[in-house]
Parts: structure tokens; C-alpha cells; sequence
């Protein structure tokens, strides 16, 4: 039977099956009438599932780059964490991580595959660096060229960060894309942790006997395990097949999201997911490629990426010319005190000297905590700044780069529009 929407009181069955289906939905909605209500209310009221499977491909969207902004900074957290900021947002969602870490390679790379229960959109959201520990920089700075599928070369780390959880991606993605959940995708080939149980193939093939060890609990509980068993069950009946594919990340994990484009758009057998892309869009994401790699996926998907770069942020460009000559691609959206507004004119280019911006901007972000004007306990610090920085640190440099700007909540609050603290919320 193909997914479709039965409404008991308006469609008249005329099948057996369709008997059964209208019959078990009038009962279900009988033995949960609160939690039915409720459900429904929220879902008219705030559906940013429909919101985000409705976007154009190729047009901006602030709610999606709001939306968007929050994943990337939250996939420095946990998947249960991801789950719990995204049913915040009202879109509840089924999360599961890959990670690949392996210190002789220099790497540490994670990403969290995001899919609605309904399964009409799906997320990328690549985790950046890590603080600690020091692999995380190392492969950072671990820049030498790899070719990428004839398409020019790109930077060595990135790559092979993204190609060490491509597998598990890719898998998720197929079985996204038959209609199914991530879930069953995932539990092949490694343990998914922040899958929910009524996910569980387990759990959805034998519900009879995870509530028949809950008889001897109260009757809220099996009340409210009868309704999760019945809810897995018709959401894998009922599952819609993708409509919205949504890749994103913040610093590395801008970075990795560009190139698990450029994979989707240089693998055949995901042809379809390429029709589904709405948007690439990354938040203080550093340059990838050359320029025979950028001028080729620009004409794939760059009116699909949308780079947001905020204020100083010294990120967007690295990696430095000492390592090789990178470019940018896609459009650039810059900080303004309205939000993002597109950068008409030329975009960030890349810096000549690495270790230089970089200190310039830990320089630019000391000034602007300690410089002069701030209280009394610092002013032995700013005489520091003051005394010490060598004034062609202070004056050019604290205007070009910043450590500070790149920070994912810069980029979380200017996205959201919301004042500081509700991020959490």
C-alpha cells in the first residue's frame, strides 16, 4: 500500500486493508486522545519539518540557515544532545553519529545523520575541531593536496576525514532513500547509539513481549509503552521517502560538508539525492580545493552552497598560500547588524601566511576581552596589550582577523536573531 494520508471521518474505505487501517487509526486516536491532540496542535502551530522539505533548491532561506546554524554548532555534542536541541526546535528526528579517530592518520572526524521521523528531510552535520586533543590541529595544518575524482585537488586532511565516515554515510543515505530509516543502515555496521527503540528492528518485529515484561509496572507505564510501540510501528509504515537533503557544518565541518557534496555529485548511484540537495550551508567553513576543483563544482552545486563568514572570523582564509593556492566557490553571505546579507563584491580571500593571521587574530581577540576600556581588575592586562603587542599587531591586524569571530555561537546568535542565552533554549 503507498503512503498516503487516511482520514477515517472523510475517505471511504473500500478494500479489507483499508478497513483494518481506518479501524486501527479511530482506536489508536480513541486510546490516546490527549497525546493525539497535543501532537496535532504543535504540528500546525510550528512544523519546520514541512518548512524545510518546501525550500526551492538553490534559494537562501534565513529560517534554514537559522536552523541550520543551530545543528552545526550542536554537533559539537552528543547525538542525544543533537535529538534534544533539534525536538527544542519542534522537529523530531531520528540522529546517529559515525565517527572514525586513528592518531597515525591524524584524524578525528564525526558526523551526526540527521532524518525526520516522517523521512522527509534529511541533514549532514559535520562536527569542526575539537579544543583538545592536539590531533585535532595537527590535521588541520596537515594540508598537501589530494586529487579529487579528476576534479582538481583538494585539501589532503579534509578529504580523508570525510572519506573515513563515508561508508556508514553513504549506506544511511541509500536506505534514506528506499524509504527506510538510518537506523537499519546503521545497526550492520556499527553500534547505534542514539538510535531510539521504537527504531529498533528488534523492538518494532516483537512489541508483545517489551510489554509484556512491563505488566508488572504500573498501568501509566504500559500505557505509555503500548503508545511508543504503536508509534514506531506506523511511522515505518508510513514512512515518506526523502523530499529535502540539507549538508552543513561549522570551520572543518564546513569543510567536509563541500566535499560529501562533491561525493554525492560524483557518485552515480546517488544521483536522486542530487535533485533533493537544498542547500550546502557552512559557517566560518576554511577554502577546500584549488581552483580546477572549485570552478567544477561550482557549476554542480555552487548556487546550493551559501558560506556565511562573521565579521573577522580568520578561518575563511586558511589554509594559507605557504601550503598551496586554494579557492572559495558558492555565495558568500557576511555579517551585518540586519543578519547575513550577500557579499556582491569580492569574496575572503586567502591569507599568505598561516601562522601569522592566526596570531594576529589570538592578538585581535585578547585586545577586544582586555584592550583599554575595560574594568579595573584587567587594566594590568590591557597595559600588557597596551605596552607590549607592537603596534602594527594592534592597529592593522585587530581590524582584519579574529580568533574570537570564529567562534559557532557568533554564528548561532546573528543566525537566530535572539538575544545572548537563548541558544540553550
Amino acid at each position: 500500500m503507498k503512503n498516503k494520508h487516511l482520514r477515517p471521518d472523510h475517505d471511504v474505505p473500500n478494500s479489507a486493508d483499508d478497513i483494518r487501517v481506518a479501524d486501527t487509526l479511530q482506536r489508536a486516536m480513541a486510546l490516546f486522545p490527549e497525546e493525539w491532540a497535543g501532537a496535532a496542535a504543535r504540528t500546525r502551530t510550528d512544523d519546520p519539518v514541512t518548512r524545510l522539505a518546501n525550500v526551492s533548491p538553490g534559494a537562501y532561506d534565513r529560517e534554514a540557515a537559522s536552523f541550520l546554524a543551530a545543528t552545526s554548532a550542536w554537533a559539537y555534542s552528543s547525538g542525544d544532545e543533537v535529538v534534544r536541541m533539534l525536538e527544542r526546535r519542534r522537529f523530531s528526528s531520528i540522529c546517529v553519529q559515525a565517527q572514525f579517530e586513528n592518531q597515525g592518520f591524524l584524524m578525528d572526524s564525526l558526523v551526526h545523520l540527521i532524518q525526520s521521523r516522517d523521512g522527509r528531510v534529511l541533514i549532514l552535520s559535520f562536527r569542526g575541531s575539537k579544543l583538545t586533543p592536539p590531533i585535532n590541529w595537527l590535521a588541520n595544518i596537515n594540508a598537501k593536496p589530494d586529487p579529487f575524482e579528476g576534479a582538481g585537488h583538494v585539501h589532503g586532511s579534509f578529504y580523508r576525514g570525510v572519506l573515513s565516515v563515508w561508508p556508514q554515510v553513504r549506506d544511511g543515505l541509500i536506505a534514506a532513500m528506499r524509504g527506510k530509516t538510518i537506523c537499519h543502515a546503521w545497526e550492520r555496521d556499527m553500534r547505534a547509539k542514539s538510535c531510539p527503540p521504537g527504531f529498533s528492528t528488534d523492538a518494532i518485529s516483537s512489541p508483545c513481549e517489551a510489554a509484556s515484561s512491563l505488566l508488572e509496572h504500573d498501568h501509566q507505564r504500559l500505557h505509555q509503552a503500548k503508545l511508543r510501540h504503536l508509534v514506531g510501528a506506523l511511522e515505518e509504515a508510513l514512512r515518506f521517502k526523502p523530499q529535502a537533503l540539507y549538508i552543513t557544518g561549522h570551520s572543518l565541518g564546513g569543510a567536509m560538508a563541500v566535499l560529501a557534496a562533491a561525493l554525492i555529485y560524483s557518485d552515480e548511484e546517488l544521483r536522486e539525492l542530487r535533485t533533493l540537495l537544498r542547500g550546502i550551508y557552512t559557517f566560518g567553513q576554511p577554502m577546500v580545493g584549488d581552483k580546477a576543483f572549485a570552478r567544477a563544482f561550482e557549476t554542480a552545486f555552487g548556487n546550493k552552497l551559501f558560506r556565511h563568514v562573521y565579521a573577522r572570523d580568520v578561518v575563511p582564509h586558511l589554509p594559507p598560500r605557504t601550503t598551496g593556492i586554494f579557492e572559495h566557490f558558492g555565495q558568500e553571505y557576511r555579517s551585518e547588524l540586519s543578519g547575513w546579507v550577500r557579499q556582491e563584491g569580492p569574496i575572503v580571500g586567502q591569507t599568505s601566511f598561516g601562522g601569522f593571521a592566526l596570531t594576529a587574530g589570538m592578538v585581535a581577540w585578547l585586545w577586544d576581552q582586555f584592550g583599554p576600556g575595560v574594568s579595573s581588575e584587567f587594566r594590568s592586562v590591557a597595559w600588557l596589550m597596551e605596552n607590549i603587542v607592537p603596534p602594527f599587531l594592534r592597529h592593522l591586524f585587530r581590524l582584519r582577523y579574529s580568533v574570537a569571530d570564529h567562534m559557532p555561537i557568533n554564528y548561532l546568535r546573528l543566525s537566530r536573531a535572539v538575544p545572548p542565552g537563548s541558544e540553550f533554549l
